[in-house]
């Protein structure tokens, strides 16, 4: 399955493309790259994106974007005894429907247990005019957590979100060579227009070890964070 690699029914206006098995997480957005859309799921490996649909994969960008069960259309499914199942209808791409089961979540997270998926119809999204990101260290777990629950209620733009106790932080800094504080720390990254990412983080109170935000270009935050997984 790994040779099937086919797009499949790209459609910039309403947000979707169809892809084969053997496409990846990161070959799908190289393809999207001159359409001005992209796909945010990122579970950090450069995964199958059917793959990613059996096993329900998540990420770092799940805060925003949601998880492979928020952004998957439709499946086709061969099932064990061979008969082809399309789970919201043949050749159908609706975003919102009432009608029926949803046979699509049954088979997101099914590891392959019902059938093998063939095909997948996942959900697209404007790419973000300007990404900012930031690293903040903090006293302890709690004001970490603390801070977390301010900005998701603060409706700061956040895109990525991901916690690295001091232990983490340590291994982070001993492979990469980096020099952050042994504390335990919030990776973050915002998503949105140029107005919004450059207010939006510098008018909410810092907490202590926040770093300054700064354009993703040349940063060497989040590469820390996969590191440590």
């Amino acid at each position: 399955m790994t040779q099937m690699k086919r797009f499949l029914n790209l459609s910039t206006e309403d947000f979707h493309v169809t892809v084969e098995p053997g496409v990846t997480r990161k070959s799908l957005n190289t393809y999207l790259r001159d359409s001005g859309l992209w796909f945010p799921v990122d579970p950090g490996a450069d995964a199958s994106l059917c793959g990613m649909a059996a096993t329900s994969a998540s990420g770092t960008n799940a805060v925003r974007y949601g998880t492979m069960r928020d952004n998957i259309i439709n499946l086709e499914v061969v099932l064990p005894d061979g008969q082809v199942l399309d789970t919201a209808g043949k050749d159908r791409r609706f975003r919102k429907t009432s009608a029926g089961y949803n046979l699509t979540n049954l088979f997101v997270g099914s590891e392959g247990t019902l059938g093998i998926i063939t095909k997948a119809t996942l959900r697209l999204y404007g790419v973000p005019e300007a990404t900012v990101a930031a690293v903040c260290a903090f006293p302890n777990v709690q004001a970490a957590v603390d801070s977390t629950v301010q900005i998701l209620q603060y409706g700061v733009p956040i895109a990525r979100i991901e916690f690295l106790d001091d232990v983490m932080m340590d291994a982070c800094n001993k492979f990469n060579g980096l020099s952050y504080p042994v504390l335990p720390t919030l990776f973050l990254e915002f998503h949105g227009s140029e107005a919004a990412t450059s207010h939006g983080p510098k008018t909410r109170k810092r907490g202590p070890g926040c770093g300054r935000p700064g354009t993703m270009h040349g940063m060497r935050y989040w590469p820390c964070a996969p590191d440590a997984r």
